[in-house]
């Protein structure tokens, strides 16, 4: 038997499979988004922790006991927490990756060509809030008494893997993985190992950082704070977006990777060597017997969370499933164009002081043109995205693979079909980062041997083929003419 923990951006979900790979149970619990001020959001790990108690709790009496029992986390990424080196506890809300703290400390930086140079060629990322760095700056500028306790060393600093691995093994494995690691913009993506370099030039003197290793290895043993009957190996931690490039098997050069979720995260296999662009992220696909496979990524900050806005902000929607009739009986947007950059445009602009716009209004406008034009925005800044790879990074992506909570929307993934005009596989099984890693634990235990033996589990597609729209067609160009009429 297995268990996987998948500690996403608004909840913590357990999964118990049989040894064949069968989902037995999976139970789910949301955690609070904490927005004391506007642009922050934050997380209370310590409740993170106990959701995570209380879950296992819930399938710990179906659990049989064997060899090759094991656990394996999946998580948001680039959330950190800073926490107490003697008791594991929080002493900080966990600051999570949405948040736009630190924009102030980016702008300092940025100014400098050489900084900005620096940073890229090291971590092939872009000085951004959305990772760690900036953020962890702002909060110790502000907070003397934690970066006290970091410079001595009673207090450490971890993404979520390593802060839970670290309170599930009693404090005796202080780790993380390189997909994890890769994601703090002071971990050198190229040479693999955290850069003194960049350390030194965000001011940040850390006492200590986590032991950073192979997805696949062996992080610590735990019994759940003793719920379970015997200690297991926790192996397979991987950051989420990367644990579902892994499941999805883009093993090949230009294999692309979709995961629809609160974001949406792109993924497209550029193979083994770093290679790092100007508008364009370079990310850690996973390290595998020392071999370090790298992507190109594009992170879209607002997806399923333009649609949430909908429902939650302005109450037009009672549910995000009544999406899926809408787009079925209305056809067009009307020229209604959503531009959700609510924190900011991300890849390929990066243009993080952009605001949301809904353009093009008229009396004949109702609610569903609205909904209508919230979905198109998803799927347009995808193209956008990718045919900005195709024309200005050289290389072509194929064997698209979509995954997230949005592929229930089966009218949403034709539009999206429609959009790429490319043959779209979207898995019937929703939880692809969770299977991801339960897959590099599964290569960790040595249940597989090998990438080949991965081929046999390899999930189930339904394939998605484009029909011509000249209407869609029509509608890119114009939210293309909006996005640069407003924004570029």
């Amino acid at each position: 038997m297995y268990i996987s923990i998948d500690q996403s951006t608004s909840s913590t979900t357990v999964f118990l499979y049989n040894k064949n790979l069968k989902l037995l149970n999976k139970f789910s619990k949301p955690h609070k988004q904490i927005q004391k001020v506007s642009g922050y959001v934050e997380h209370d790990a310590n409740e993170i922790y106990k959701n995570i108690l209380l879950l296992i709790k819930k399938i710990s009496k179906k659990i049989k006991y064997g060899n090759n029992l094991f656990l394996s986390i999946t998580n948001q990424r680039e959330t950190f927490v800073i926490f107490d080196t003697i008791t594991g506890k929080p002493l900080h809300n966990a600051i999570v990756w949405q948040c736009r703290r630190g924009q102030n400390i980016c702008n300092k930086i940025n100014k400098s060509t050489l900084n900005r140079n620096l940073i890229k060629k090291n971590t092939g990322l872009t000085l951004d809030t959305y990772f760690p760095a900036p953020k962890l700056i702002q909060l110790l500028n502000l907070n003397n008494n934690l970066k006290e306790k970091l410079k001595k060393g009673s207090a450490l600093f971890g993404t979520i893997d390593t802060y839970l691995i670290y309170r599930l093994t009693k404090q005796k494995s202080y780790v993380t993985d390189f997909t994890n690691a890769s994601r703090t913009l002071f971990f050198d993506n190229n040479s693999l190992k955290w850069s003194k370099t960049l350390l030194k030039l965000f001011s940040l003197n850390l006492n200590k950082l986590p032991e950073v290793k192979e997805s696949s290895s062996i992080f610590g043993y735990t019994n759940v704070n003793g719920i379970l009957k015997a200690n297991i190996p926790i192996s397979g931690v991987m950051g989420d977006s990367q644990a579902s490039i892994f499941a999805n098997q883009c093993f090949n050069k230009g294999n692309t990777k979709i995961t629809l979720g609160t974001g949406a995260s792109i993924l497209t296999n550029l193979g083994q060597s770093f290679k790092y662009q100007k508008n364009i992220l370079t990310t850690l696909s996973y390290v595998y017997k020392n071999k370090a496979s790298y992507s190109y990524e594009c992170l879209i900050n607002y997806a399923g969370a333009t649609i949430s806005w909908l429902k939650d902000n302005l109450k037009i929607l009672n549910n995000a499933r009544e999406t899926n009739e809408i787009l079925k009986k209305t056809k067009s947007s009307e020229e209604v164009v959503f531009i959700p950059a609510f924190v900011g445009l991300s890849s390929p602009h990066w243009l993080p002081d952009s605001k949301a716009i809904i353009y093009g209004l008229t009396p004949s406008i109702n609610k569903n043109h609205i909904v209508r034009s919230a979905l198109e925005s998803i799927a347009f800044q995808i193209k956008d995205y990718l045919d900005d790879l195709e024309k200005n990074n050289k290389i072509k992506y194929n064997d698209i693979y979509i995954d997230g909570g949005i592929v229930s929307n089966k009218s949403f993934m034709q539009l999206l079909c429609n959009t790429l005009q490319k043959k779209i596989y979207v898995t019937n099984y929703k939880d692809m980062s969770s299977y991801g890693a339960l897959m590099m634990g599964l290569l960790g235990m040595n249940i597989i041997k090998n990438f080949k033996d991965m081929k046999k589990l390899k999930q189930k597609y339904l394939v998605y083929s484009p029909v011509k729209n000249q209407k869609m067609a029509d509608s890119y160009k114009h939210w293309q003419y909006v996005l640069k009429k407003f924004y570029l």
